[in-house]
């Protein structure tokens, strides 16, 4: 693609669009915001719009942040348009503003805003290409987790009800709740039986030591990145990655910070069932480490860098899973 003269930022919210449109700067003309009703109608009339400028010679990049789903009409209207766009990180957005000095925020300031980062990042970021079935299974991933954890309040709870009715009520509820989570599980099984690349993908992390259902469900879902980046740049995504810690004569220990707290999770899980286990190369790293004398808590986050790294190499190259002891 042709680097882009001319930048739109869109701030999505549930009822309405706000559009910066940043005019090339050898036209002399300031930038242009409006604001649209978030409906099918008006983003077709924008997407038109659009249209229109890129036929008249410009060359268009269009950005928006991620609002929780509210997002994802406009992106799948202007990807079946063919125009390019980007989903940008909300987080790293407002990063760019407090670097910038930009301490107000308004839906008018955040279009700016936005079609300013697009334009000083469009080189490094990957244009935006919607999986409806990862879509879908996103939303059954976080009705799931949702399910779980209210299980375990109420579980919790239960325990320490003495009334006999409120503790019957309280326990039909949890019944609800578990099958409520059975549904989601078949649900996902059945959105993944497919042979689509969503599918592929997820029979591929299956056959990973530790990588069961869910956990090859929610990687999907939530770590779409997977596969598609190089081994430091998933660490750090995920927040595996250990940062220096150095400033004059202080040298502290490095640590890991950031990422996506559900990846995190799941991924302990899987290392936990991954130490369980008799034996397997990941078990093997994980206890060499132990018995080099590090801490048990340094000795798994080690290891769940190295599962994501090696699960991002294999979905890559798109093979399944092979341990040392196998042949190539």
């Amino acid at each position: 693609m042709p680097d882009p003269d001319m930048f739109v930022g869109i701030d999505v919210a549930k009822a309405t669009l706000c559009i910066h449109i940043d005019r090339p700067a050898d036209t002399g003309e300031d930038g242009q915001t409006l604001e649209i009703p978030n409906d099918a109608k008006n983003i077709a009339r924008l997407v038109r719009r659009l249209c229109k400028l890129a036929a008249g010679g410009c060359t268009l990049a269009v950005g928006f942040e991620a609002s929780g789903g509210y997002e994802r009409p406009l992106g799948q209207a202007l990807v079946e348009a063919e125009l390019p766009c980007f989903l940008l990180d909300p987080a790293r957005v407002r990063a760019f503003a407090r670097a910038d000095g930009q301490r107000a925020k308004t839906d008018p300031l955040d279009a700016r805003l936005i079609a300013r980062f697009l334009k000083a990042f469009h080189q490094s970021l990957r244009p935006y290409a919607p999986d409806p079935v990862a879509q879908r299974l996103a939303e059954h991933v976080r009705a799931r987790r949702a399910a779980v954890d209210q299980a375990a309040e109420l579980q919790g709870h239960i325990e320490t009800l003495r009334d006999l009715a409120l503790r019957r009520l309280a326990e039909r509820r949890l019944a609800h709740m578990k099958a409520s989570i059975k549904v989601i599980d078949l649900n996902i099984r059945s959105l993944l039986g497919d042979n689509g690349p969503t599918a592929q993908r997820f029979k591929q992390l299956m056959t990973a030591p530790g990588v069961g259902p869910v956990v090859a469900a929610t990687l999907i879902a939530c770590l779409p990145e997977l596969g598609r980046l190089n081994s430091r740049q998933v660490a750090a995504l995920v927040g595996l990655a250990p940062y220096d810690r150095q400033s004059g004569k202080a040298d502290r220990r490095r640590s890991c910070q950031g990422g996506r707290p559900n990846i995190r999770t799941t991924l302990y899980m899987a290392c936990v069932s991954i130490i369980r286990m008799r034996r397997g190369p990941l078990k093997a790293f994980y206890q060499r480490l132990r018995d080099n004398g590090k801490p048990a808590k340094v000795a798994i986050i080690a290891t769940m860098r190295k599962l994501v790294v090696a699960l991002n190499a294999m979905l890559a190259a798109g093979q399944d899973w092979r341990s040392p002891e196998q042949p190539t």
